[in-house]
């Protein structure tokens, strides 16, 4: 398994077996009626629809791994879980899109950023070592749609050079390359630039691309950063925000209203430029089978997930109602 799946899957089961074992009952075998009714307590408790299927699918594996019989398959778990849904309903909370011009209709067609976007972010960004390390990183996973634990687990060997000062990435394994079958994404020349600019900087040109910096102030006041070990997933989500701040500060998101900066900047995430870029794609008129194949897709109910909000602009009734 995936070490996070593993971890998701301890984590639920500790909270089953906890559960059970407050009400003396077994949690393994356990019985359909007591799956049934942690679940309605869970929901009770204010779990969404998504965390109770996880709760049931991790009961399930562990009855699977102990081959017991799967209390989860019962008609009565089945219409618990169905009345759940119906309750709390199924949609999810997303990171926010963060695009590379902001909310344009195209794109390619936009002329400057407008509002929160990568473009501000990447031109507030300073050319010390932190700042060339933050448009790196932020430009990389703009192009790429990589995850955080993908974003940090790049090392300088999967960085190769293409045509045009463009160039690629070889991702050896993602979520939905749990076996290491590797596949490539695109780095745009402003990326590749970047990258460039940072590796000089911080004088490293191996291992991880992406690395901790540690500060000190000298005497005369000047900032100095030293790079350390490989970012933490954590950390990009912190890095994103740092960059927007830093935007925000320097006038250039244009007149956004404070709280509505407030609200981006809570909703700005590590996965942020994932929405973003598949959003950019739809907007652009890249059909899904092309945008599955660039952020390596399975399936396709994420990405058009991703892009309805942009697909409402574009329908039928806004094709008419707006002329009205």
């Amino acid at each position: 398994m995936a070490p996070n799946s593993w971890r998701a899957l301890k984590a639920d089961l500790k909270v089953f077996a906890q559960w059970a074992a407050r009400l003396h009952v077994p949690s393994l075998p356990a019985s359909p009626d007591v799956v049934a009714q942690f679940l309605r307590e869970q929901a009770a408790a204010g779990k969404k629809a998504a965390t109770l299927s996880r709760y049931a699918s991790s009961i399930a594996r562990a009855h699977g791994l102990a081959n017991l019989a799967d209390p989860t398959r019962t008609e009565l778990v089945r219409l618990e879980l169905k009345a759940q849904r119906r309750a709390l309903g199924v949609r999810q909370k997303q990171a926010r899109g963060l695009r590379f011009r902001g909310d344009v209709a195209d794109p390619l067609a936009a002329s400057g950023p407008l509002g929160v976007c990568v473009e501000a972010m990447l031109a507030a960004a300073p050319d010390n070592l932190k700042g060339l390390r933050d448009r790196a990183l932020l430009s990389l996973a703009f192009d790429t749609g990589l995850r955080r634990s993908e974003i940090v687990a790049v090392h300088w060997l999967h960085v190769e050079r293409g045509n045009a000062g463009a160039g690629r990435l070889f991702v050896p394994r993602s979520k939905s390359d749990q076996e290491g079958a590797g596949t490539y994404a695109y780095l745009s020349a402003r990326s590749m630039a970047a990258l460039d600019h940072w590796r000089a900087a911080c004088a490293i040109g191996e291992g991880a691309v992406f690395r901790r910096l540690h500060h000190a102030r000298m005497r005369a006041g000047e900032d100095v950063w030293t790079p350390g070990a490989g970012l933490s997933a954590q950390s990009v989500t912190l890095i994103y925000r740092a960059m927007l701040d830093a935007a925000h500060t320097a006038g250039l998101l244009g007149d956004v209203p404070q709280a509505d900066y407030a609200d981006w900047r809570r909703a700005l995430t590590a996965h942020s430029t994932r929405v973003g870029l598949t959003q950019d794609l739809f907007a652009a008129g890249q059909d899904l089978a092309g945008i599955m194949q660039a952020l390596r897709w399975k399936s396709p109910q994420q990405p058009a997930r991703y892009a309805q909000a942009l697909a409402v602009e574009a329908n039928a009734a806004a094709r008419v109602v707006g002329k009205l």
